[in-house]
């Protein structure tokens, strides 16, 4: 429908009044853009000209995520535009509102969100105008935008400037080009007589809401004005500003800070602007704000910009969430004395959905189950402490892949060429120096960066080291998850149970090879379990026997060279999948050096499967019963030196991620009805099962025993308890296996599943050397998933053990894949060469020479700090 142009003569005017903007020879342009609630969304074009225009060489295109492709098209051809009218493209499901007033719809072009820009392109593909901008940023998300009128000229380039903001969902100037102008300030004075103001700290109060919020709809039932000088302005995470009290209450219970929401345009206001604003006090999911109309605010004046304030612990302080409460919407600093330690790095958010930052105060947070029992009160109080010291560290605008805003130089530099970034964040390093506003949202405590950080904010209290910290023995014993190391796809052999999951370039893969080759060169293990290797034969052309290659070519001593474990299916009557180690497209594998031990014995342990009836609701098969474990490879060696022998089971145990049948099965029927009461994750007792069997296949014999590998459970939870020293008088809980198990075609557990009521006696290496230790971190909480367990008669044998922080501690943005990294430098060193950080233990198998005893001489080692290459 083409409707009668409205204000055609005056919309003329003011463009003929333009200045040239260059010597472009279109003259429609995008006038307005909404995107609102649901599929409420439409981009209005406009003919400012005195003639009709055809849009036959134009079309309407959106970028996905700002990634830099013009990915869905609408062609134009057939329409025009009379003179001084518009043409308005609409959702095909938008409300009836923007329906009446739309000449055509789409559920293409218009479906995006806040940071997808749109285009009016030409027959060439070359923009004509656009709203947005590229790298996935959030330039309008729940607004609508008007051009202003000054600024009726096609533009390549998005300027926020030249568009008036409105709030969500609004379309009351769809369909009408006029003459748009920026909205005059609120008249903060009220018949020349100055309002009552007050007090920002008054309207805060000394809780964790303001005193005129009374529940439910959570905002004041009166309008207050007023009045303060602007700390930060914001438009991303939120937007409005932040106003610093004018005086100081010296009440350090109050804070002398708050926000300001408002959908205005308020990019002209800078710090240092004394603003008057007049609205409601709202708690806005827990934030206390200042909410108002987009026209009720004025700048008064101008002074000194607010200095960022020193947060502080107050003795009467009973959380740290109520220390951060007392700073809300102030700007402030976290100084070294705060000692605010990164817990998480750089990484993707998923409450918020966007990437940013974790640290936590005066210690990482600790996953609860690595220190206490699952679903015990210590446990479940770690927890709460856990969500007590975090804090966000947030940009305002939406990051780009690869860039830490307030850390432009992170990872871009190798200034003294030992091939490694030299601005990097690692875990448990201390962020001092960091200024911003305090805000809250997704249920947490965030600060916005104002400033620009170096590294010289980030205090490295557990450095970079290029090799384990332990002292030596006469073995080294290592476990390493390489990440899906896959060489299918790159001139490997075929994988015959499922596709690539490693690498998705040659590039790609070279790196991630040459990472795990340096790592495990570093970890020097004379045995070295490997978890997420390809599971595609032990020949020419495996990817174990491609990577053992390449780790040898770096080692120029041949005495040092490595060689591993293959495995035939002819050996064990119940392995049927020739040249793999059980079904799935990753395995577990084992490289040795033939220079310390002699390969005696190959052996599989085949882990259990469970096979229990699907789980309908609702007439919907939600969960098939039907789930999988990796199998086990339970090599036999001899010692060199000597004629001991040691038994290593490599594993790596169902993950929590995938669901099993008790997780969604109902709680009448033995499930946990998709509950996780303990934080144990899904499958924790199909992994329950899964430490049953292999405590069982390594009973008797007569050599040592090490359990090693990604058992997917933290150090107190379930199938760790079962393999260590697990008794009911001890933990007071029951721990029950996964019905419905078979080993093979054995039944191991029917359909109630089981009570265990035993341990099988495995000493955790590692928590034993280092009580506090952690190899994986997720969200932000640390906790160990990579173990070595060893047999009572290893416990005395014991040097040292220790995880090697090379991976877990480091941002995933130097892992290997380009995914999400945008134009960050790779680097080929052993920095996230995988997910999970790697453990090595030290064993004395046979006894030193001389007279001095075991005990002394390893006190003595350890006291000195020698490490293995010096007493080699």
């Amino acid at each position: 429908m083409f409707r009668k142009p409205l204000l055609a003569s005056s919309v003329i005017a003011a463009i003929a009044a333009l200045p040239a903007y260059g010597s472009s020879p279109h003259s429609v342009f995008i006038s307005e853009y909404i995107e609102g609630g649901s599929f409420n969304k439409s981009i209005e074009i406009a003919n400012p000209t005195e003639s009709d225009i055809t849009l036959d060489n134009y079309s309407l295109a959106k970028s996905v995520n700002g990634g830099g492709a013009w990915d869905n098209l609408l062609s134009l051809n057939g329409y025009s535009i009379a003179a001084g009218d518009v043409l308005v493209i609409s959702h095909t499901d938008a409300d009836a509102k923007i329906l009446s007033k739309t000449d055509l719809t789409n559920t293409s072009v218009i479906s995006f969100n806040g940071d997808d820009p749109v285009a009016l392109l030409d027959s060439n593909g070359d923009v004509v105008d656009v709203v947005g901008v590229m790298g996935d940023i959030n330039f309008g998300k729940d607004v609508t935008l008007v051009r202003l009128s000054e600024y009726f000229t096609p533009s390549s380039t998005y300027d926020a400037n030249q568009w008036l903001q409105l709030g969500k969902d609004n379309s009351d100037d769809l369909a009408m080009l006029g003459a748009a102008t920026a909205p005059t300030a609120f008249n903060c004075l009220d018949n020349d007589l100055e309002p009552v103001f007050t007090d920002i700290q008054t309207l805060q109060g000394d809780g964790f809401s303001s005193p005129y919020v009374d529940g439910y709809p959570y905002e004041s039932s009166e309008e207050f004005y007023v009045k303060g000088v602007v700390s930060a302005v914001t438009s991303g995470l939120t937007k409005g500003f932040y106003l610093h009290a004018l005086v100081d209450d010296n009440d350090p219970n109050t804070s002398e800070g708050l926000f300001v929401s408002t959908q205005a345009n308020v990019s002209e206001l800078s710090p240092g602007d004394v603003v008057c604003a007049y609205g409601k006090v709202q708690e806005y999911y827990n934030l206390t704000q200042l909410k108002i109309d987009d026209d009720k605010w004025v700048t008064l004046d101008n002074q000194e910009a607010p200095q960022a304030v020193a947060i502080s612990v107050l003795d009467t302080d009973q959380s740290f969430e109520q220390t951060l409460e007392r700073y809300e919407g102030m700007l402030v600093e976290l100084d070294q004395t705060l000692d605010m330690r990164v817990t998480r790095t750089f990484g993707f958010d998923y409450a918020a959905y966007r990437n940013n930052m974790v640290v936590a105060h005066e210690r990482v947070n600790m996953q609860p189950n690595q220190l206490h029992p699952a679903g015990s009160l210590e446990a479940n109080l770690a927890q709460a402490e856990n969500d007590d010291r975090r804090l966000f560290i947030e940009s305002d605008a939406k990051a780009p892949n690869g860039v830490i805003p307030y850390y432009p130089d992170f990872g871009l530099y190798d200034d003294d060429g030992d091939g490694s970034a030299d601005d990097y964040i690692r875990i448990d390093d201390t962020l001092t120096g960091a200024q911003g506003v305090i805000t809250y949202s997704y249920n947490d405590y965030r600060l916005i960066v104002t400033n620009t950080l170096s590294k010289d904010n980030f205090v490295h209290n557990q450095p970079r080291i290029d090799e384990p910290d332990v002292a030596a023995g006469d073995l080294r014993i290592a476990t390493f998850n390489v990440l899906n190391y896959f060489n299918s796809p790159f001139g490997g052999n075929d994988n015959q149970f499922g596709s690539n999951r490693g690498a998705y370039s040659d590039d790609e893969f070279a790196l991630q090879q040459q990472k795990i080759v340096h790592a495990i060169k570093g970890l020097d293990g004379d045995i070295v379990g490997l978890m997420e290797i390809e599971n595609n034969g032990f020949g020419e052309g495996s990817a174990i026997e491609q990577l053992v290659t390449e780790l040898n070519a770096t080692i120029d001593d041949e005495d040092n060279h490595y060689e591993y474990v293959a495995v035939d299916s002819n050996l064990n009557d119940e392995f049927d999948a020739l040249d793999s180690v059980g079904t799935d497209a990753i395995a577990v594998g084992v490289i040795y050096k033939p220079s310390a031990v002699k390969l005696l014995e190959t052996g599989v342990i085949v882990m259990p499967r469970q096979d229990a009836p699907a789980v309908i609701i609702d007439g919907e098969e939600v969960e098939s019963g039907k789930n999988y474990q990796r199998d086990a490879l339970a090599p036999t060696f001899q010692v060199l030196g000597g004629k001991k022998r040691i038994t290593v089971a490599v594993n790596h145990f169902k993950s929590k991620g995938s669901s099993c049948w008790e997780d969604v099965a109902p709680v009448e029927e033995g499930g946990q009805a998709d509950q996780d009461p303990d934080k144990q994750g899904s499958c924790e007792a199909f992994r329950v099962a899964a430490a049953v069997a292999l405590g069982e296949a390594l009973k008797g014999g007569g050599s040592y025993k090490v359990i090693l590998g990604d058992l997917n459970s933290y150090a107190k939870e379930d199938p760790m308890l079962i393999l260590t020293d697990y008794t009911m008088g001890q933990y007071g809980k029951e721990i029950r296996a996964a019905r419905n198990t078979y080993i093979g075609d054995e039944p191991q557990f029917g359909d109630e599943g089981a009570v265990i009521d035993q341990h099988y006696g495995y000493i955790n290496a590692v928590e034993m050397m280092q009580p506090e230790s952690w190899s994986y971190s997720y969200n932000d909480e640390v906790g160990a998933l990579d173990h070595i367990l060893v047999s009572k008669s290893l416990k005395n044998r014991v040097v040292d053990a220790a995880e090697w922080h090379i991976n877990g501690a480091e941002s995933s943005l130097f892992a290997y894949s380009g995914q999400y990294t945008g134009d960050l430098p790779k680097y080929s060193d052993i920095y996230r060469s995988s997910d999970h950080d790697p453990a090595v233990v030290e064993l004395q198998i046979y006894k030193r020479g001389g007279s001095m005893g075991w005990g002394v001489l390893f006190g003595l080692i350890a006291l000195l700090g020698l490490r293995r290459r010096n007493l080699a």
